[in-house]
């Protein structure tokens, strides 16, 4: 969840209204077997000057600050969607099996979601 913090820490100065969800002691809702734990980062913001804002300009930033750390896009590259007010990335990072979700939009709030999650994985203990 690190990698979560370390996007956001980079732009929170831009945003307002944000929230950090981190599911690191209970599980949300998911489809794993009963001795399978599954992790979530969630974090939503509003965009503080919008008008100095650019929902492709921000993804493609979030989104090469995680390819650089390791994260791949050949997997759902092609999920990717680019467009004026909506931009939609997914990146996954093969090592860890830990998949982000960026979104920005204009038009609604929050304008900014980012959410990570790990794959089902056996619980420990």
């Amino acid at each position: 969840m690190s990698d979560g913090d370390a996007l956001v820490s980079g732009i929170e100065p831009d945003l307002t209204g944000l929230t950090k969800e981190r599911a690191d002691h209970k599980d949300r809702d998911s489809t794993c077997l009963n001795d399978e734990e599954q992790r979530f980062y969630i974090a939503k913001g509003s965009f503080a000057n919008p008008s100095k804002e650019s929902a492709t300009n921000l993804v493609g930033l979030l989104k090469g600050k995680l390819v650089s750390k390791g994260y791949s896009t050949q997997v759902v590259d092609n999920l990717d969607l680019w467009a004026d007010d909506v931009s939609v990335a997914v990146v996954m990072n093969p090592e860890t099996r830990l998949t982000f979700v960026l979104l920005a939009r204009m038009d609604s709030t929050p304008n900014l979601m980012i959410v990570g999650k790990t794959e089902c994985y056996r619980r420990a203990g």
